[in-house]
């Protein structure tokens, strides 16, 4: 395989990681952005909590999907 296939699977990998966490590790990513949720709600009921979760699953299909098109196409 050539570098810059490595190379967008490495970004691939960094978008699967970075959505996963967004998507299922919320409290992670709340810390990180200085996010709390709003007082007297639980996370499940907060909105943001939805958005992290349908953004966090869109940007983890996209590095799967980006990796997978490059490495596939190479290897044709």
């Amino acid at each position: 395989m050539s570098a810059h296939v490595v190379i967008v699977d490495l970004f691939g990998l960094v978008l699967v990681a970075l959505g996963f966490s967004m998507a299922f590790r919320q409290s992670f990513v709340r810390r990180m952005l200085g996010w709390s949720p709003a007082p007297g709600k639980t996370c499940e009921a907060d909105p943001t909590a939805y958005g992290l979760r349908i953004a966090g699953v869109m940007v983890m299909v996209f590095g799967f999907a980006l990796g997978m098109m490059v490495t596939l196409f190479n290897l044709a």
